[in-house]
């Protein structure tokens, strides 16, 4: 039995989505697994709405001074971002033992107790970053292995005990801030080798292909265009769903379809011609052209199944390298 936990993090600016996306999450699953909003600077105003939306089961949590008096300096606009870097000194996580990290972005459909109750027996559990590997000069940029597995951090569960014993996410804060590196690269560092495969249906993401739906997904990571921004990849069946979560509170006009379509259809179709460009030097359409989605998500909900460790050269497993 785990005691688990989960938490989103944001700014003033995106605690309005984060709390929607929390919302979500209570309104799909049976278990109730603790959540907190970790924030910095959110309004008196947006956190009365906020408590009404959520009506107590997600607990709301100030960590403005924690950030500022942590004795790292962020770049200006980064601060809520590296939030996710000190999920180690939250005295609000001290008790459990599994602490899984979403993304404001990510509209759940399935009860995340399914996902941080699973077994886990690395550090971190996180799905692979295919889009990543159509650019694997990151390898070389980030001082990694060759043949290093990327995952995408917008949704993640801490394995803690190990966490804590080996240090990681202090490593990863010093990485970051240190090195003037976004938190994701230096999580993906730090954890080189001690990352467990995600289920890709739990960071379904909207950027990279279009083979799998909203329907689909565990939990669907809208890491391309945004509900709230120019909607491009945002299916309408969960644009109506982010509207009826934004439904009674005055966070509602971003979620507005704006066409009477799916927006991001004519980039779907100009993909159909990436092989083309990749005849004239273009490695990023070359890859994209040879890779097969359906291919990828197989390989890695097995590994997922299997209990395996994140996968070594998924471009040449894929055979899309």
């Amino acid at each position: 039995m785990t005691n688990s936990c989960f938490f989103l993090a944001a700014d003033a600016k995106y605690f309005r989505y984060a709390c929607l996306a929390a919302r979500r999450i209570l309104d799909v699953s049976r278990k109730a697994t603790p959540g907190f909003i970790m924030h910095v600077g959110a309004s008196k105003d947006d956190i009365g709405v906020a408590d009404r939306l959520l009506k107590g089961r997600i607990r709301i949590v100030d960590v403005t001074n924690v950030m500022a008096n942590s004795g790292y300096r962020f770049r200006p606009g980064n601060v809520a971002t590296f939030i996710r870097l000190f999920a180690d000194q939250f005295p609000e996580f001290a008790a459990y033992d599994r602490i899984a990290h979403i993304d404001c972005d990510v509209l759940f459909n399935r009860d995340i107790a399914d996902l941080v109750d699973q077994p886990i027996h690395a550090p971190l559990l996180a799905a692979h970053d295919d889009y990543m590997y159509f650019r694997p000069g990151y390898r070389k940029e980030m001082s990694m292995q060759p043949g290093a597995p990327y995952f995408n951090a917008g949704i993640i569960v801490f394995n803690m005990p190990p966490v804590r014993e080996q240090d990681v996410l202090k490593q990863a804060r010093k990485l970051a801030v240190d090195g003037q590196m976004n938190d994701q690269n230096a999580l993906n560092i730090v954890f080189e080798g001690k990352w467990q495969t995600m289920h890709p249906n739990w960071n379904l993401m909207s950027n990279g292909t279009s083979e799998f739906r909203f329907c689909q997904a565990y939990a669907r990571h809208f890491a391309g265009g945004k509900p709230w921004g120019n909607q491009v990849g945002v299916e309408l069946d969960a644009l109506k769903i982010w509207r009826d979560l934004a439904k009674g509170t005055p966070w509602g006009k971003p979620f507005e379809q704006r066409v009477p379509f799916e927006r991001g259809v004519i980039k779907r179709f100009l993909r159909r011609f990436d092989v083309v460009a990749g005849l004239f030097g273009k490695d990023v359409q070359r890859r994209r052209a040879r890779y097969d989605g359906r291919k990828m998500h197989e390989i890695y909900a097995r590994q997922a199944d299997e209990g395996a460790m994140a996968v070594q050269f998924p471009e040449v497993l894929g055979e899309f390298g």
